[in-house]
């Protein structure tokens, strides 16, 4: 929603600058969360008897990772152009913010607080838009810089008493929370680089902010299909880890709803590329090109590279989870390298590397049910 609003209000080029400084954005915080959030949501999934006690932990881990998290951005936004490096600097608190919403978001994950979790994301999701559509009118993309500074405020507010409770809650180690959380850490870091860094390899090759935006548009709905499955992947993560049956086992079972889910995704994403004159209209009809594409690409990653990695990390096979994403990382880099800034290489290399994860994690699935 805040692409729309962006989309309708602001030229091509001013969105595909702001798409640019929200790629980096985004990349630090694939990067620097320290797998805190993954181990947050098994503990808390696990935990019966303190379990406002593992928030504790998982906040004070998070400090550092916060503090780091800034300084990267910090220093990354001096490799892009002056206008751009403003916009990256508006990012900064909303780092931080970020990385403790994300945490208490897996938290309440954990604890299958579903209701109390919706009724947060509504929230934010209402507050966010509101903003986005109230100051990106009066001021255009200044505006933005004040929705991204105010961010810290509207989303974290309304967990002030849960953020309270754990910091006030007495200290209690997690027996492998760090480990854990280490492990996951590639994992994530991994997945986010391979779907984040076709922007900045198109940055690096000298694409223009137009380039950006169409990329932005091509995956954008595509993409948002992983997401959306992902939340279904997250509700039922906490489910997986309390129950024995084996990755294989459990994949089977959830194989149909999957991609049962994804199909009809993909026949509503057609139908938003058949009336693509309308909106995002014809400055954007050069991305449509692509979009076939991304459909393409965005089904392998809400299907099996999405839902069997999360399965072995559910069962604590955290090694194999982050395992399967490094390979499919390396599989990406070597198509990113070679794209230049053909948007259809580009792609090309995300599909082969979704691919790769999802065979790879297969095999791993394979593997741990021969051993048990």
């Amino acid at each position: 929603m805040e692409t729309f609003i962006l989309t309708a209000l602001l030229p091509v080029e001013l969105f595909g600058r702001w798409s640019w400084a929200g790629a980096f954005y985004v990349g630090v915080l694939g990067v620097l969360h320290g797998g805190i959030p993954a181990a947050t949501m098994r503990y808390a999934a696990i935990e019966k008897e303190h379990p406002v006690g593992v928030l504790r932990v998982a906040l004070g881990r998070l400090l550092p990772w916060m503090i780091a998290g800034m300084g990267v951005l910090w220093a990354l936004s001096w490799t892009v152009p002056p206008a751009v490096r403003l916009l990256v600097w508006a990012h900064l608190p909303a780092t931080a913010s970020t990385l403790v919403v994300e945490t208490i978001r897996a938290y309440l994950r954990g604890q299958m607080a579903d209701k109390r979790l919706f009724i947060w994301q509504a929230w934010n999701f209402i507050a966010g838009i509101a903003l986005t559509a109230l100051l990106v009118w009066h001021y255009a993309l200044e505006g933005m810089i004040f929705v991204r500074l105010l961010q810290p405020l509207w989303t974290l507010l309304p967990v002030g008493g849960l953020l309270g409770q754990a910091l006030r809650s007495a200290y209690k180690p997690l027996q492998g929370f760090g480990r854990f959380s280490w492990i996951a850490l590639w994992g994530n870091l991994a997945m986010e680089a391979t779907l984040v860094l076709p922007v900045w390899f198109l940055g690096w090759h000298g694409a223009s902010e137009r380039s950006i935006a169409y990329w932005r548009w091509a995956t954008l709905f595509p993409m948002n299909l992983r997401t959306f499955l992902n939340m279904i992947v997250l509700y039922f993560y906490p489910r997986w880890a309390q129950r024995s049956l084996s990755p294989l086992t459990l994949y089977r079972k959830f194989l149909p709803l999957i991609h049962g889910i994804s199909l009809a995704g993909v026949a509503i994403l057609i139908a938003v590329g058949l009336f693509w004159k309308a909106f995002p209209g014809e400055a954007y009809l050069p991305a449509r090109d692509y979009y076939w594409g991304a459909i393409v690409v965005g089904y392998i990653w809400s299907t099996e590279a999405l839902l069997l990695p999360n399965l072995l990390s559910a069962r604590g096979y955290i090694h194999l989870f982050s395992g399967a994403y490094l390979i499919g990382l390396a599989v990406a880099l070597l198509g990113y390298l070679v794209a230049g800034q053909s948007l259809s290489l580009l792609l090309l290399a995300l599909g082969i590397a979704g691919i790769t994860v999802s065979a790879v994690s297969l095999r791993f699935s394979y593997a741990v049910s021969e051993r048990r």
